[in-house]
């Protein structure tokens, strides 16, 4: 693929990634809107549940579940390895994100954690070698559909596998680009639609962190 074709398939990308978050905050915003002392940019969630158990396999071979999600804040973001635009975008955001809550004393008690939807190609060891690219600190973790589906339909993440010639696994897989905050008790706290800005996301997350203390 030429220089002007990645143009322009990423240009398509961010506008469809745009399209799937302002549908998800005119969906969520109207119906958990955030405290009029809260002025954040993402979406504030104050009707949090827990999320059903699940079972994903972490990057480092080890079971990831419900649990793991807990005793720390959490930025989740789902997408898969192959991804061509959004996902190494959303991740360089990410790193970027890491870097300023740990130069505001902020990150300790933080993970960042990417899930494969293409469970078929993200092997654990490949996932390990992609999220560790971004940043050492980055998880990665995916698993069967049934159990992908215990987090997305929660939190409204759309993925869909692209059409490809029979026998391929050169295929592209449509998904939601948001990043989903979540709190220490595990629960869904906010979520940031694209696109993401990352000097905001940490003013966002230091303010809803100090209206949780």
């Amino acid at each position: 693929m030429n220089h002007r074709a990645t143009l322009i398939g990423l240009a398509l990308a961010g506008v469809l990634a745009l399209g799937m978050g302002v549908w998800l905050g005119d969906r969520l915003f109207g119906q958990r809107p955030a405290p009029a002392s809260l002025d954040i940019a993402g979406i504030y969630l104050t009707d949090r549940r827990p999320f059903e158990e699940f079972r994903l396999i972490h990057h480092s071979g080890q079971p990831f579940t419900r649990a793991d999600l807990k005793g720390k804040w959490t930025f989740l973001y789902f997408g898969y390895s192959f991804c061509p635009d959004v996902c190494p975008v959303t991740l360089v955001e990410l790193n970027r994100l890491q870097k300023l809550l740990a130069g505001q004393g902020a990150d300790a008690d933080t993970a960042y954690v990417f899930v494969s939807v293409d469970p078929q190609r993200d092997t654990p060891q490949r996932l390990q070698e992609y999220v560790t690219y971004f940043n050492p600190k980055f998880q990665g973790a995916t698993g069967p559909a049934e159990e992908l589906s215990r987090l997305t339909r929660p939190l409204h993440v759309f993925y869909q596998r692209g059409t490809a010639a029979e026998g391929s696994a050169n295929y592209t897989v449509d998904h939601t680009s948001t990043v989903t905050l979540i709190d220490p008790e595990g629960l869904p706290r906010a979520i940031f639609t694209p696109p993401q800005n990352p000097e905001r996301m940490a003013q966002d997350f230091l303010k809803i962190r100090a209206a949780s203390s």
